[in-house]
Parts: C-alpha cells; structure tokens; sequence
C-alpha cells in the first residue's frame, strides 16, 4: 500500500479492535480466537500488507482509552490478516514470571513475526488457532 495505510485501513482496524475488546469480556477465549482467524476476505480493497497491519494496530492500541494490550492487539492484527486474504495464525502462552503466572498472545504470518513475537520465546505455548484449512 506504500508508505501510509488508507484512511480506509484505520477505521477496518479501529473497528476491529473495539469488538474485540467486547468479544473478550463477553467470550470464551477460543471463541474470540476462532473469530479473529476466520478466514472473511473483504471484496475490493487493497490488500494490506505486514507493516501496514502492525501500523494501525499498533496506532489505535496507542490512543484507545481503554486498556489494549497483546490480546487487544493480537486478535486485531489475526482479523485484518485473515480479511485482507493472508494466512493468520495467532498464538496463547504463558509463563511463570516473578512468581506471577502470565498469559501472552501473538500472530505469525507463515514465517513471518506480525505482532507480539518480539517476547513469545519467553512463553510456553497453550494455543493456537489458524486460518489455514489444510
């Protein structure tokens, strides 16, 4: 899409993250991440790319006023991924971490990190959901 993601782009992303912050008060957790990896291409819009997904994710989770952390996030990035045709997967972890147990999500495309892969090592793997049908 070149240097900036449409217009276009930001509100498909805001309106994204803010069901999915419903969705996780009001869903089971598997239920929300089957959603965000259900495959629902968009008919005639650009295709976004990696970047340009992590861009406005990562721009609405910056200025919502509510809490938008991985999970936020990573169910965002998992939607935009599987509406715009590429291949999602989003990953659940957890970890013991000064004593405290946490939970991690993050999204991969193929082998590409998408969001949230920068601390994933540090997690053991419970999950993951897929918009791959083979």
């Amino acid at each position: 899409m070149g240097e900036r993601p449409a217009i276009r782009a930001y509100g498909e992303a805001l309106l994204i993250m803010i069901v999915a912050s419903v969705a996780i008060r009001l869903w089971p957790f598997k239920r929300v991440a089957l959603w965000a990896t259900q495959t629902a291409p968009i008919q005639g819009t650009s295709p976004l790319g990696i970047a340009d997904i992590v861009r406005v994710t990562e721009a609405w989770s910056r200025r919502l006023p509510w809490r938008t952390l991985c999970l936020e996030q990573g169910i965002t990035a998992a939607r935009l991924l599987s509406r715009h045709g590429s291949h999602a997967t989003l990953f659940y972890g957890a970890a013991m971490i000064d004593g405290e147990l946490k939970a991690h999500v993050w999204v991969r495309s193929g082998d590409r990190d998408v969001i949230g892969c920068e601390t994933a090592g540090n997690f053991a793997l419970l999950s993951q959901f897929s918009n791959d049908s083979s």
